[in-house]
């Protein structure tokens, strides 16, 4: 019997693959820029950490982002490729291979399966490829906490907000839910990156106060919202440089 397949589902299966061989891509960059240079490499930055609500688009606005300022878009799926490389044994490859076929359960917590890879294993393997792609620089990082992986003074640090309405609506039209469904992987994934942030790095990560810039994503659109990041890390990047003047010019 031929199997019949919705387009919908095709369609977002071979977004999912391209992603993931995109990721592999930079990854790969990332990788062989730390092995040349990483003994070497003292500072690191300049980067930008964009945190987000769920449904809030901020994946398609970091790679607005990183078409602006010519910079590489570090998301989860890159994070991961770079963590194969270094914090996973063959055997655990394995069993994360063959646990991997629910993608509501991939969003975020696929590490976490304690047959795969310990609590405390996976934050010492993501602040490991953290650092390791902010010596490189010029990236754009998209949630796991990278935020409070990374020293303030050398990037930007960034979180997108907006009404449960457009973000619900936003995540019906691009999985093809239900209103129903997409009200509930919203809420589902909000509450794991929530307890994400609590359980890894004991913050709210709601609070404004953690954040450089806060940016309501449904008033100011896609577009203009990644003209607002990259106008604030210009002004970033022009008071870093008056701050770094003072210590350039001891000898």
């Amino acid at each position: 019997m031929t199997e019949i397949r919705e387009p919908r589902i095709v369609a977002a299966a071979e977004r999912e693959m391209q992603k993931w061989r995109t990721a592999q891509q930079i990854a790969d960059r990332i990788i062989r820029f730390d092995t040349a240079h990483g003994a070497q490499q003292k500072k690191i930055g300049p980067y930008i950490t964009i945190s987000r609500q769920a449904g809030a688009g901020a994946e398609q606005i970091a790679h607005a982002v990183g078409e602006r300022l010519g910079w590489e878009v570090v998301d989860k799926n890159v994070l991961d490729a770079i963590a194969k490389h270094f914090c996973l044994e063959r055997s655990q490859l394995e069993n994360l291979d063959e646990s991997s076929g629910n993608w509501l359960r991939d969003t975020l917590f696929l590490w976490l399966d304690p047959h795969i890879i310990s609590a405390d294993k996976f934050l010492a393997c993501l602040e490991k490829v953290v650092w390791m792609a902010a010596r490189k620089g010029n990236v754009v990082f998209v949630g796991r906490g990278v935020r409070f992986l990374l020293p303030d003074e050398h990037g930007l640090a960034v979180r997108l907000v907006a009404s449960e309405k457009y973000r619900v609506e936003r995540i019906r039209r691009e999985k093809g839910l239900s209103e129903a469904a997409a009200r509930r992987f919203v809420h589902e994934l909000e509450q794991t990156r929530r307890q994400f942030v609590q359980r890894f790095f004991h913050k709210d990560v709601d609070d404004p106060q953690w954040y450089d810039l806060v940016i309501n994503v449904e008033r100011w659109g896609v577009e203009e919202t990644a003209n607002l990041i990259v106008t604030a890390w210009r002004a970033r990047e022009e008071q870093m440089k008056t701050v770094a003047k003072p210590a350039e010019a001891v000898v």
